[in-house]
């Protein structure tokens, strides 16, 4: 129930698409190569995929009863099995023929999406969880359904993760053969890879005409397949790349015009609201944009087909112009949202096992509405309630998807309680908002047919969906059916002394996602990085002794004087008032409640985020290439010392590396396992020893 302040969450997505789309290449081919010497001997002839695919669906449960402990267990060591083979596969051992590389790809991708179509069938369960009997045996198969879920989810994220490095070897060594090359655009297309998608991309544009590697252009019909293969996996994220190859001299108008249709097919972005907050960025694409690319192109050299698309895609493009959006929908990474509809979002948070109802697959909700801005275009936004901050968000929903790696859009199947739910997040789309940090829901009901224009929403994330949803009419338990309560154990007392507390009948942003009236209409395919992975596996620690230890935070100075302050405050409506606006939050928050909070969270925080950066310095020193070489890298002198130091650190890890001893994955995988224990045993230090004689002064 928790997201990180605007900045945090854009840089989180720079640091994702980095790590995805820009990850650095030429130094994984010597160890790989190396790797694949030593796996040439040792590889089975026989396919790996069918044995850890058929454990894996064997284990998953099939009926609401069948999520039990045992099975939970089961899809775990299924799952770690299937990522182990896969992290095999992608040495492509023994392969030297680039048809191989295609065949041994299509396995690994094949196999990625069985594991996305294991997911889709579990979530299908969802709605009928409710069908079991009220009572602890339900409690436990609601948790191991979450439970299977979340490791499916992360399963599918980590194979994506993996499979880049895969495909990008299997695009090196089909670069050079344009006959393989098209099998691997058509195996992905009939797959639907979506980091095929990433992968490939770059083709797009012409390598250098003498360039080492003896990749060959790709010709015209295979550049519109790639473009196809972007268009059916809705990437988000290739955007940049399509404006920029709409706008390259070099492209055909007929490439120009596919270009165009691909990005109205994954989504045009909107234009930038009027005052929206300059941290968002600018679009990378816009209708007008757009328009000035195929107004130039020469209309009598194309064929009448082409002539036909280009008039039409004007006139699309210039009501967009005028108008904004006018249809009932809006293309979103290649699908459908609509007014009304729920946004509900995963991203790194303290507060992912706090209640009874965890492992939590969503940490903050929003709601889609449309609203006509003062330029007079109409544009589809998400409507959410910010942790920090005083007013309801309102953001182009095209621009706020981008702040999470794992998205799932629910939406109600009586339209017009779709109708009004929209009408509620756009009337109060920017009213004042206090943050409730004891999570109650008594106040969202007591606004229940009240005027809600100006009106203050105090509530968190998940009350704005009760706020929308109690105004349709309908039961609470149309939208949120299971109730929920806090993690037992010493949870409830642990939490008193953060300063945060659950309110009667508490919603979560998970709990929506058990309704039989609420369809999933899109989701995105989960994405992996491993410092984000760092950071939840230190928040779940911190939860799960939360339950078994007391909390007995320490502070360091300017914390604890924070602290003190907020106590004068308390009697002190002057210094009350200025407390609030130097601290982002409304003067009749209980400011002593919020600063114990804040100082814990946000010593939680710096353990979660300086493990991940330590990883991320970690990985870039280990794979940046001959330390002569820096310089001409682009390294400054300070990114130099950090690459050595950070070597030093890690010898062992880096020797094995250079030698090609240890191939990506792994490598990887040792240094999250290391930066985890890390941060864990400074989280223990700081949060659950007892309290030094200067802490308490």
């Amino acid at each position: 129930m928790h997201l990180r302040a605007t900045l945090a969450a854009v840089l989180i997505l720079m640091l994702s698409v980095a790590a995805e789309a820009q990850r650095p290449r030429r130094p994984l081919e010597r160890p790989l190569e190396r790797l694949r010497q030593r796996l040439q001997e040792s590889r089975q002839d026989e396919p790996a995929t069918v044995t850890e695919l058929r454990d894996l669906e064997t284990a998953l449960p099939r009926e609401p009863r069948d999520f039990t402990p045992e099975a939970t267990e089961a899809v775990r060591r299924a799952a770690r099995a299937l990522e182990t083979w896969l992290a095999g596969e992608i040495a492509y051992a023994g392969l030297s023929q680039p048809d191989e590389f295609v065949q041994a790809a299509e396995r690994m991708v094949a196999a990625k999406r069985q594991v996305d179509e294991m997911l889709d069938s579990t979530l299908a369960i969802r709605t009928r969880m409710i069908e079991l009997p009220p009572g602890d045996a339900r409690r436990s198969a609601l948790r191991n359904f979450l439970a299977v879920t979340s490791e499916l989810t992360d399963l599918s994220g980590r194979k994506r993760y993996l499979l880049f490095d895969g495909l990008y070897e299997a695009a090196f060594a089909t670069a050079p053969h344009p006959a393989s090359r098209d099998r691997l655009v058509a195996m992905l297309i009939r797959h639907g890879s979506s980091i095929g998608a990433v992968v490939m991309a770059e083709a797009l544009f012409d390598p250098p005409p003498d360039n080492e590697t003896g990749a060959k252009p790709a010709t015209p019909a295979t550049k519109g397949q790639l473009l196809e293969l972007i268009a059916v996996t809705g990437q988000m994220d290739l955007l940049s790349l399509l404006a920029e190859f709409v706008s390259d001299p070099a492209t055909p108008p007929e490439l120009v015009l596919k270009a165009a249709e691909t990005i109205r097919r994954v989504g045009l972005p909107q234009d930038s609201r009027p005052g929206q907050d300059p941290t968002l960025g600018e679009p990378p694409i816009t209708a007008r944009k757009l328009r000035e690319e195929l107004t130039d192109i020469n209309s009598a050299g194309l064929d009448a087909a082409s002539a036909v698309q280009r008039e039409e895609l004007l006139r699309w493009l210039q009501s967009r112009v005028e108008s904004g959006i006018t249809g009932d929908t809006y293309t979103l990474a290649g699908s459908e949202v609509q007014s009304g509809d729920w946004l509900l979002m995963r991203n790194p948070s303290p507060y992912n096992l706090f209640t009874d109802l965890s492992p939590g697959l969503f940490t903050h909700v929003g709601v889609i509405t449309d609203v006509t801005d003062s330029d007079g275009l109409r544009r589809v936004v998400l409507v959410d309630l910010p942790e920090l901050g005083k007013q309801m968000q309102v953001t182009n929903v095209d621009v706020f998807v981008q702040r999470t790696l794992d998205y799932v859009v629910l939406r109600h199947e009586d339209p017009a309680a779709a109708t009004v739910m929209a009408d509620i997040a756009r009337t109060v789309s920017d009213n004042p908002t206090q943050f409730d940090l004891n999570f109650r829901t008594d106040r969202v009901e007591a606004l229940r047919g009240q005027p809600l224009d100006d009106a203050e929403i105090h509530t968190y994330c998940a009350g704005l969906l009760l706020l929308c949803a109690q105004e349709t009419g309908l039961e609470r338990s149309d939208y949120f059916p299971i109730p929920e309560g806090p993690a037992g154990g010493k949870t409830v007392a642990n939490l008193a002394e953060l300063g945060l507390s659950f309110g009667r009948d508490f919603i979560s942003p998970t709990g929506a996602l058990y309704s039989p009236r609420m369809r999933i209409v899109a989701r995105r395919d989960p994405m992996y990085e491993p410092g984000r992975h760092i950071e939840q596996v230190i928040y779940d620690h911190f939860s799960h002794r939360l339950i078994d230890a007391d909390l007995k935070p320490s502070q360091d100075l300017f914390q604890s004087l924070r602290s003190k302050l907020a106590q004068a405050a308390s009697g002190n409506p002057i210094l009350a008032r200025a407390l609030a606006s130097a601290a982002g939050v409304d003067e009749q928050t209980d400011l002593v409640a919020a600063a114990k909070a804040a100082a814990v969270v946000e010593t939680l925080d710096e353990v979660a985020r300086g493990a991940s950066r330590g990883f991320r310095l970690a990985h870039e020193a280990i794979v940046a290439g001959p330390a002569e070489q820096l310089p001409q890298a682009g390294y400054s002198p300070e990114g130099i010392e950090s690459v050595q130091r950070y070597r030093q650190r890690h010898q062992e890890l880096f020797d094995r590396w250079q030698t090609g001893q240890i191939a990506p994955w792994p490598m990887r995988k040792e240094l999250v396992d290391h930066y985890v224990r890390q941060g864990i045993a400074q989280l223990e230090a700081r949060f659950f020893q007892a309290p030094t004689a200067d802490d308490r002064q």
